[in-house]
């Protein structure tokens, strides 16, 4: 199954204000996302001075921050998709030298507090049920992360109370099977 990572969350970020984020970035004022290219930038030298750009697309109605290491965020009016190449199973197994799973909370966290949200929702970026809701996103749905977070309710059931727990062991291969909604619980009571 080739199925990547994505997360959701809200903001209300205008064109300006995106600019503006855009810039923080290049200048590498927030930590866990400046950590986390850091530690990819051995395995992507050709990123070493590569900058966030921000573009407007036209046919999804979403504008776009690209940036190096392969991470992303793409927003519609109403809602923010983190993206990274980083591989599904990957993340929910956290089963390699690198902690991706760490590290893409670590991006998740940083961004909800910029983006001033409540929580964060992780789904694959395909292949499953729950990657519908990126659907929701473009120009013609346009709708908001409530409204994301109560279909995933109507037609996945209630998130999972881990990570992990998504993974879906099928003996000779393997299946995801829900989201997790991400509240930070445990960062908050460091």
């Amino acid at each position: 199954m080739g199925m990547n990572f994505h997360a959701y969350l809200s903001h209300s970020l205008n064109q300006q204000d995106l600019l503006n984020y855009c810039n923080e970035l290049n200048c590498k004022n927030h930590k866990f996302i400046e950590t986390f290219i850091e530690e990819l930038l051995p395995y992507n030298p050709e990123d070493i001075n590569k900058e966030w750009k921000l573009r407007f697309d036209d046919f999804n109605g979403t504008y776009e921050l690209d940036g190096p290491c392969g991470l992303g965020f793409t927003f519609s009016e109403k809602v923010c998709m983190v993206s990274h190449y980083t591989r599904w199973l990957t993340f929910l197994l956290n089963d390699l030298d690198f902690d991706f799973q760490k590290q893409l909370r670590n991006v998740s966290y940083e961004l909800m507090n910029k983006m001033e949200s409540d929580y964060v929702i992780y789904v694959p970026d395909s292949g499953a049920i729950e990657s519908a809701i990126m659907d929701f996103m473009w120009e013609d749905e346009n709708k908001d992360i409530e409204y994301m977070k109560d279909w995933l309710l109507r037609k996945c059931g209630e998130p999972k109370e881990h990570i992990i727990d998504i993974y879906n062991d099928l003996g000779d291969s393997w299946d995801s099977k829900g989201y997790y909604i991400d509240l930070f619980t445990d960062y908050r009571n460091v």
